[in-house]
């Protein structure tokens, strides 16, 4: 190996140790609470590590993922992307945004192709910093290479990353198929491999006020998992913990 190699290869090392040090930095100092103590306990850092990967599946899912970006930008400001293969133009009702905390002017839609382009656009997104978030709409988990790429680009570019596995994808392509979340699916060891930092699971529940969800953490790398009966109001865009049957 020659001195330029040796330098190269030494500089190399040196981006990569920066990079994870910003990476954990970021997560570590400025964690995004979600307003619920247990949660935020759970979570391990008193919040949703930002700059960082989170994939968020289950039939109520966007409305989370939604509540996720909403809080980002108000909180750290900056634009929300939002990365989908459209079939019909983006499901993405304004006022319902509005309700879940995400102002629509902040949107920055991008249509892409197939599963391929909204795994590269949000990579880009990531890594060129400056948004508030990245959300990427996919039907199945991503390769693990794909996952640890999305991660990086998180970490490289201190943008927290949101993978949404829309309902639509539940049925699309079958239970059965490799990757695809199916119902039910909230045991971490039937979960296929991922490199996203936590994973969630989130349900229509029925009763409460605005709206309900049944909450569930599957995995954390800095915490542990749970389960929730969660409220979301939207005038005061706020989630609290269900107050027990008959309260």
């Amino acid at each position: 190996m020659t001195c330029w190699e040796s330098r190269e290869s030494l500089n190399r090392l040196r981006a990569a140790v920066a990079r994870i040090g910003r990476g954990a930095a970021a997560c570590e100092a400025d964690p995004l609470p979600l307003g619920v103590p247990a949660i935020d306990a759970t979570l391990g850092e008193g919040g949703l590590r930002r700059a960082a990967l989170h994939e968020v599946s289950g039939p109520a899912a966007d409305g989370f993922a939604a509540v996720l970006a909403g809080r980002l930008a108000a909180r750290h400001g900056g634009p929300v992307l939002w990365c989908a293969v459209p079939r019909d133009g983006f499901d993405l009702y304004p006022p319902g945004l509005v309700a879940l905390g995400l102002d629509p002017a902040r949107l920055l839609l991008v249509r892409c192709r197939d599963r391929a382009g909204v795994l590269a656009a949000a990579e880009e997104g990531l890594r060129g910093g400056g948004l508030a978030a990245v959300v990427a709409e996919d039907n199945r988990v991503p390769e693990m290479v794909a996952g640890r790429r999305l991660q990086l680009a998180a970490e490289d570019g201190g943008v927290t990353g949101l993978l949404l596995l829309r309902r639509g994808a539940v049925g699309r392509h079958g239970a059965n198929a490799p990757g695809v979340m199916a119902p039910g699916f909230t045991a971490p060891e039937v979960l296929p491999p991922s490199a996203a930092v936590s994973r969630w699971r989130v349900d229509h529940a029925p009763g409460g006020g605005d709206m309900r969800w049944r909450l569930a953490l599957l995995r954390c790398r800095s915490g542990g998992t749970g389960e929730w009966m969660v409220d979301w109001h939207e005038k005061t865009h706020r989630l609290a913990v269900a107050a027990p049957a008959g309260h």
